[in-house]
């Protein structure tokens, strides 16, 4: 049922824009074509854009018979209006995506067709929201200036705030609290710490030490695990795993960029590096949590030269069959996304559609 509305969403809107006025009538007696090479593939591709750029969007993809097929721009065709400046952050949960838009201040709730659904936009001297999270009937976003909103998904409205720490970044909901990246001050000066706030009052119970200037939260497997971007200087970025009854921090793997949920309940990762002339040297590694072991064996089996030396925006596992997904940007043109079968094989790669693609969700 998602595919066919989908479908018929996606040529609705091709043919208004050759000129048609309506789809209505034209689809009465179309045949539906089998869903389920399509629904096995459909996926959404965030692509942050550039500051002051209006061209954030979110591509659609599938495959037919092996051969990606990606609408850029798709938000746009859906809705008749550009999506905005800067998407940071996109995520789905119950049959519903949500987006944050850093440049152009606002959060929204989208349909599986990403049709608008209700928005809420920060006033003006308001801080950029940075990041989300979606708990029952609850999002959570994250602000720059100290700020955390709570929002009823209904109909995105404000049902409270918690102000305090500084420039705040990822979050995760987790058993009635939130925890938080207090992440930097201002100019290369960083904090060192996790927020703990109640998810119903919105008040502060406590932090955890991390390493300096926290960014990325994320849950993965009921574990909470934390990448700290360190200072640039002598201070590097790790991953930490958060023990939440103690409220205690530890650093498992240093030099980590991205991470993400892999097979077999494994943790890949991607480290980043510099060489003398500042050019990108990545890697690649995963983590087994239950041993607590790091295997510096690539989960990847052939990565083109271009993903060793570029910045990479976007790492993501998903789809019918798991695939490996990585996304490259150069920061002008539009991205590149890898896709790779759970071995680790490369089958093919594709434009993302948009520039800096940051964030993937797959469509059941």
């Amino acid at each position: 049922m998602k595919t066919r509305s989908f479908l018929m969403t996606t040529l609705c809107a091709l043919m208004m824009g050759a000129g048609f006025a309506s789809c209505a009538d034209e689809f009465d007696e179309w045949e539906q074509p089998d869903p389920d090479p399509l629904a096995k593939n459909l996926t959404y591709i965030l692509n942050e854009g550039l500051w002051g750029a209006n061209n954030a969007s979110i591509s659609s993809f599938f495959e037919i018979d092996g051969t990606p097929n990606v609408t850029a721009n798709y938000y746009e065709v859906i809705n008749g209006q550009k999506m905005g400046d800067l998407a940071n952050a996109m995520m789905e949960e119950d049959d519903n995506i949500y987006v944050v838009l850093n440049g152009s201040k606002y959060v929204a709730k989208l349909d599986m067709t990403t049709k608008e659904q209700a928005r809420y936009t920060f006033p003006e001297g308001e801080g950029e929201p940075r990041c989300i999270d979606v708990e029952d009937d609850y999002a959570y976003v994250t602000q720059y200036g100290g700020k955390v909103s709570k929002f009823n998904i209904k109909d995105m409205t404000l049902a409270g705030t918690f102000k305090g720490g500084d420039n705040l970044e990822g979050i995760v909901e987790k058993d009635g609290k939130l925890y938080v990246a207090n992440a930097w001050k201002g100019v290369y000066d960083f904090n060192k710490e996790l927020l703990v706030i109640n998810a119903e009052t919105m008040t502060k119970t406590g932090s955890i030490d991390v390493v300096l200037n926290p960014v990325q939260v994320q849950e993965i497997d009921d574990k909470i695990y934390v990448i700290s971007q360190g200072n640039y200087e002598d201070v590097q970025a790790v991953l930490q795993v958060i023990d939440t009854k103690a409220g205690t921090s530890k650093v498992i793997v240093k030099d980590v960029d991205k991470i993400t949920e892999g097979h077999n309940g494994l943790i890949y990762g991607v480290r980043s590096t510099y060489d003398a002339d500042w050019n990108t040297i990545n890697s690649f590694f995963t983590y087994n949590p239950k041993k607590g072991t790091i295997s510096e064996t690539s989960f990847l089996q052939d990565a083109p030269s271009s993903i060793s030396s570029t910045a990479i925006y976007l790492l993501e596992v998903g789809g019918y069959a798991d695939f490996i997904y990585i996304g490259i940007s150069d920061y002008v043109t539009n991205g590149t996304i890898y896709q790779f079968d759970a071995s680790g094989k490369l089958l093919q790669s594709f434009d993302s559609g948009g520039i800096n693609p940051n964030a993937m969700i797959f469509i059941d």
